[in-house]
Parts: structure tokens; sequence; C-alpha cells
């Protein structure tokens, strides 16, 4: 009854409601997709068998273009960092999950600061130039040593890591207009290290970003 009201008045007004137009777009969408599914079903069996392998390929080109992109992106990565002789800061490692690019900290950040350096902006640069050739989600990690905080900026390595991520998502949306959809940032501090936190070289180690691209399964 509510409903019927709602939609009278509506009509009176000249205007629809939003949520009718939707609704009214769902059902033609759902009217649609059974009567292709109806008008398949009064096929052939040749016929059907037919234009239900043109979809599979069709679907199977799309996904093979954009693996095929990823790799070239993966490829590219690689390239550069040893092209450009990057290893001392940068190291990248490919999985069947993800590609993480792990980025030093003294590249990209001042000790116990969050703000990205001068010298940070040509490799994030880089970087987002092969994000932007592929559409896989990204994540961006910030990663700490197990010093305890000095100072009131931050209250924990945890806020500083994340503080730290969310720099450098900061950067790709706004400098390198990468999709926020995109990305996401987490802060772990200093509970993933990669070496033990007992020299300065591997606290050094600790301290970094990685720029994860999830992999297309």
């Amino acid at each position: 009854m509510v409903l019927r009201t709602e939609i009278r008045e509506s009509r009176r007004r000249g205007r629809s409601p939003i949520w009718l137009t939707i609704y009214s777009d769902l059902m033609t969408n759902l009217m649609l997709f059974f009567l292709m599914l109806f008008g398949t079903s009064r096929m052939a069996g040749d016929v059907q068998k037919t234009v239900f392998k043109a979809i599979r390929m069709e679907f199977s080109r799309k996904e093979e273009i954009s693996v095929k992109k990823e790799e070239e992106a993966i490829k590219k990565m690689v390239d550069y960092v040893e092209e450009r002789r990057l290893s001392s800061f940068a190291t990248v490692r490919v999985s069947e999950q993800r590609v993480r690019i792990m980025l030093a900290d003294p590249v990209l950040f001042d000790l116990g600061e969050s703000e990205l350096k001068s010298s940070a902006i040509p490799v994030l640069h880089q970087v987002a130039g092969l994000l932007k050739d592929i559409p896989n989600a990204v994540l961006v990690e910030g990663h700490t040593d197990d010093r305890p905080i000095i100072g009131e900026k931050f209250r924990s390595n945890w806020e500083l890591s994340a503080a730290r991520a969310f720099s450098v998502i900061r950067y790709f949306i706004k400098e390198e207009n990468i999709k926020p959809e995109r990305l996401s940032a987490l802060g772990y501090g200093e509970h993933r290290p990669l070496y033990p936190n007992d020299t300065e070289e591997n606290r050094a180690k600790n301290r970094r970003i990685e720029i994860n691209i999830v992999r297309i399964p």
C-alpha cells in the first residue's frame, strides 16, 4: 500500500524516485537475460554449441589480454630495477599471488617521518607508469624497525607505517591519477621484519614500503 502510494505521488509530481528507476533497469536486464536463455534453448543442439563456444572464446580472449598485459608489466618492473641498478634499495619478488616491489625506507622517507622525500618522486613515478598499464588491485604496505617512536607526532610504529603507506597512495592518486578503488593501504609496524632487528643494517632493511600488485588468477 505504501509502495503504491509513493508511486502514485511520484507520477502526480511528474518524476520517478531514483530507486524505481534502478528497479526498472534491473527488471529489464533480467527479462532480457531470460529471453536470451529461452531463445538459446529453442536452438538446435549444434547451434547452441556454436553460440556457447563463441561466448567462452570471447571471455578467454579478454582474460588472455589481461594476463599478457600483466606479464609485460612484471617484466618491465624487473628490467627497471636491474637496468637502473636500483637493487641497493629496490627489490622485485614475483609469486603466483602477487608481485612485490620493495622500496627501502631511506629512499622514500626521513627517519621517523611520513612525508615523501623529493628523491622518492622519480622512483614512485616509474612504478606508477607500470601500474597504469594493468588493471590489477594494488596493496601498499608500510613496515618499520623495532625501535620505539621518538617524539609526539606518532604514538607507535603502527601509526608511522600506516601513515607512510597512505603517503604513497596519496601520491599515486593525486599526482599519477591512479584510480582510488584500485588502491589500499596497511601498516604493519615492526611486526613483519625481513631480518632480525639486531644490527643497524638489518633495521634499515626492515624499514620499507612494499607495493604489492595482486595478480589476476
